[in-house]
């Protein structure tokens, strides 16, 4: 019975894991106007916002993705070296790139999940210099080997000597090729994460996308749907690595999409997670 119900989880968790990320990757060049934009996202948009020591987040105009308007967010680590991380990297902008420029050297495009890489191509010739890492698998999905991005190198279990020591890291890894990695600034106790929570707030968003979102969990500053039957679907080893996250107990979390965590965050992870520990 149970062998069952981890096989239906899995064929359910691949449909909408693959639908996730098929919207993602044709969202990366339609982008809506100006006041669409403000409304739907976090201003200041497309600028480096400080919210501790060597970390800024980054709320770019919203993206559509198959019929839904979405908010989304990077977030720029500084290492010790000055070099920069660059966590899910957005839409680039001359603007965007000039006051990156300024917060120090782009040594690391990071893709931490099957979705988040669409606006990398842009990012490599704008720092042909720059390493892009992945979540394993990625690299072998059709979308990306028919794009120009190139995946350098895939991200592991743990941080590499790049950033080991500064940054703690690690994969999330469950049924239908999810893989997500997760890190830990540990200068400022923040915790990355791209699409394990989101937090949309439905007034601000388009009814139509709003409706969708409420169904699939998505607006609650917890785990969506088909995030969690993908978890589910990686059966214990997943739910291990989200308790080990969880034991990190951050200031804060930043996720992708949606309203992150500014305080409060251990508390709040483990909310967000209640439906899993």
């Amino acid at each position: 019975m149970a062998s069952r119900r981890n096989l239906a989880l899995a064929l359910v968790g691949s449909t909408a894991v693959a639908i996730a990320a098929v919207a993602l990757a044709r969202s990366s060049r339609t982008h809506p106007g100006a006041q669409e934009r403000d409304r739907i996202g976090y201003p200041p948009l497309d600028t480096p916002k400080p919210i501790g020591t060597g970390i800024w987040i980054v709320d770019g105009g919203p993206i559509r993705a198959m019929g839904t308007v979405l908010p989304i967010r990077m977030t720029i680590i500084r290492l010790r070296s000055g070099e920069l991380l660059l966590h899910s990297p957005i839409r680039l902008t001359a603007a965007l790139m000039e006051e990156v420029k300024a917060l120090g050297r782009v040594a690391h495009l990071i893709a931490p999940s099957m979705g988040h890489w669409t606006f990398l191509s842009d990012w490599q010739r704008a720092f042909p210099d720059a390493k892009t890492w992945g979540v394993p698998g990625l690299r072998d999905r059709r979308p990306v080997r028919n794009s120009d991005v190139k995946i350098d190198q895939d991200l592991g279990a743990a941080a590499p000597e790049d950033w080991a020591g500064e940054i703690r890291q690690a994969l999330i890894t469950g049924g239908a090729g999810f893989n997500e990695a997760y890190f830990f600034h540990t200068e400022s106790r923040t915790l990355v994460l791209t699409d394990l929570i989101d937090n949309l707030e439905p007034g601000k968003l388009p009814s139509i996308t709003a409706a969708l979102m409420r169904v699939a969990r998505a607006t609650g500053g917890t785990t969506p749907l088909h995030v969690r039957l993908a978890v589910r679907a990686g059966g214990e080893s997943a739910k291990a690595a989200i308790q080990e996250m969880l034991a990190l107990e951050p200031e804060r979390t930043v996720f992708a999409h949606g309203n992150w965590f500014k305080d409060r965050g251990s508390e709040r992870l483990k909310q967000a997670f209640g439906w899993l520990i």
